[in-house]
């Protein structure tokens, strides 16, 4: 008799059990927790995500590594569970990169058939010179040294400075002035706008295949020697990175050629000139005389060694995952997926800042999971949940080249055939200055959806009627966009393998990958809709009854082609 009334005590606590899974899977109880999402939660972790301190987050580097900590924390304390190795919030990998211990640059002058040595100068950590790197040099380059103006060549305006009888630029340095000057003081055309300085880079060390080039900036001495220190300083960061388990597939050489500033000085006397102030004048002579200067030899010849090796850099995805409350439908996922890495520290802007906080790029994102993740657990805590399962995926080293999401999509904690979408949040937190200018910010770019999966698109366009009420822009929602956005994002790693995707972005602005992308730039009123409006959207897929899948053809054949 008490075994019968304790089995009939189970099975009515059974029926419970199944009343509330229906309450807990109810799309419109969940969405009363959108409120949870606040402007105050957003600025709150975004000013420690792109604090100063974090330097940036370069992947590998000591910020990232802050940040990750203060995610799993994060997680920790908000009691949303682990998935990442050995029951911890982390998914390491490891990245090959280059390193530079120093850059030798040795100087002659050719006269009367003698070859004198001038300067010996040693790139390094603590020491600096007459000349710096840019970018590139990654072989030892030598060669004469030729002046070619601007460093331009446009037909249309007879202006020719990389074409002379005679004189070819293959294997010699290239010493240009830093500026293009596009029209005279009076506003008169002098250059094609449309000649760009990578373009013109390119029409030089490509096209022309010179050694490299000797870029002269308006710079004083004492400008130029803070800048020159600053680069020895930045010389020993990693550079070429790439995955370590791929490299056998994807490593490649750094940019051999070698791109250099050099001093006002040395400039001065590779052109026969006795002062700086002379080497201005010559730029301003120059620009007058555009249309007749043809380049010329120096007398100066240029040794260029590089001494890189080979090193490991460690970086982490952040992971955690909370499991859905349908029996049947728990173990398919959806992935929401932001990059938490950013550029780190580069060369100062025009204030001497050099700290790149990407709060835009992409703290914006990054904080915007944490909110969504803190709206979806107070829900648990109060006894609902949806019906799918949720993954937060803080990606690393997508500056790098959506390393962290290739590596994640390479080794799913999650198999991906039970991924139903990804949504991807990159720079949600401002408005571009196109529809600033308008007076129209209550927008949100939607890559994807549409173009691979209408019934995706069905969803979260359903989700932002029911919720923000947001205009959804769809104008780089285009497989031939000339940008490319639709994989120029985490997102990409899990288009390739044929995952749904919506890309969640509000737009480039004057401050991308600039110390200037800062937290009192964003706009947390918009930040709290887009926030807001992927949660809504991510409730949508979790509770829906059917699976979104790819079927634009267009999507499907143009990803066949490309590499995976």
């Amino acid at each position: 008799m008490r075994r019968t009334l304790f089995l009939g005590l189970l099975f009515l606590a059974g029926c419970a059990s199944t009343s509330d899974l229906t309450e807990i899977t109810s799309s419109e109880t969940l969405l009363n927790y959108s409120d949870e999402i606040t402007s105050d939660f957003l600025q709150t972790h975004l000013e420690v995500i792109a604090h100063d301190s974090l330097e940036g987050r370069f992947s590998g580097m000591r910020g990232q590594k802050i940040a990750a900590d203060y995610l799993a924390d994060f997680y920790r304390d908000l009691g949303i569970s682990p998935k990442g190795d050995d029951g911890t919030y982390f998914q390491h990998f490891d990245l090959n990169a280059d390193y530079t211990d120093s850059l030798v640059y040795r100087t002659f002058r050719i006269e009367n058939g003698d070859t004198l040595a001038i300067n010996h100068t040693v790139e390094s950590g603590s020491s600096s010179g007459e000349y710096f790197r840019l970018f590139g040099g990654a072989n030892p380059q030598r060669g004469d040294v030729v002046f070619a103006g601007f460093g331009l060549n446009d037909p249309e305006r007879d202006v020719y400075h990389l074409d002379a009888d005679g004189l070819d630029l293959k294997d010699r340095w290239v010493m240009i002035f830093e500026d293009i000057p596009y029209v005279t003081e009076e506003g008169d055309t002098l250059v094609n706008p449309n000649i760009t300085s990578n373009s013109r880079l390119r029409s030089i060390l490509v096209d022309k295949d010179a050694a490299g080039i000797l870029l002269v900036s308006g710079y004083s001495s004492e400008e130029y020697q803070e800048l020159a220190e600053i680069s020895s300083m930045l010389m020993t960061n990693p550079s070429n990175i790439s995955l370590a388990y791929r490299d056998e597939q994807q490593r490649t050489p750094g940019f051999p050629k070698a791109f250099l500033q050099i001093s006002p000085e040395m400039a001065a006397n590779m052109l026969g000139l006795d002062s700086e102030e002379r080497l201005e004048e010559k730029r301003i002579t120059l620009k007058d005389e555009i249309t007749t200067f043809r380049p010329r030899e120096t007398s100066y010849f240029l040794d260029y060694t590089p001494y890189d090796g080979s090193g490991t850099l460690e970086t982490e995805n952040v992971i955690a995952y909370m499991e859905g409350a349908d029996p049947e439908l728990r173990d398919e996922v959806l992935v929401l997926v932001a990059h938490y890495d950013h550029i780190g520290i580069t060369q100062p802007d025009e204030t001497g800042d050099m700290i790149n906080n990407g709060a835009d790029d992409n703290g914006s994102g990054t904080v915007a999971l944490m909110a969504i993740a803190n709206a979806l657990q107070k829900a648990s805590n109060d006894g609902y949940r949806p019906k799918r399962s949720i993954l937060f995926l803080h990606v690393s080293a997508e500056e790098l080249g959506l390393l962290g999401s290739r590596y994640y999509s390479d080794h799913p904690v999650i198999p991906i055939e039970q991924t139903v979408a990804s949504f991807n949040a990159d720079m949600i937190g401002r408005s571009d200055p196109e529809n600033i200018e308008r007076g129209d910010t209550d927008y949100v770019y939607l890559i994807g959806g549409e173009i691979i999966s209408s019934g995706l698109d069905s969803l979260v366009t359903h989700a932002n009627s029911q919720t923000v009420d947001m205009r959804l822009d769809r104008r780089y929602n285009d497989l031939q966009d000339r940008n490319q956005f639709y994989r120029r994002s985490d997102h990409w790693n899990f288009g390739r393998l044929g995952v749904p995707f919506v890309f969640f972005f509000t737009g480039v602005h004057e401050d991308y990958h600039a110390p200037s992308d800062t937290v009192d730039k964003i706009d947390f009123e918009k930040l709290t809709r887009v926030t807001r409006l992927i949660f809504a959207s991510s409730i949508e897929v979790m509770n829906y009854e059917g699976r979104p899948v790819v079927d634009n053809q267009e999507f499907i054949e143009i990803t066949r082609q490309l590499p995976r």
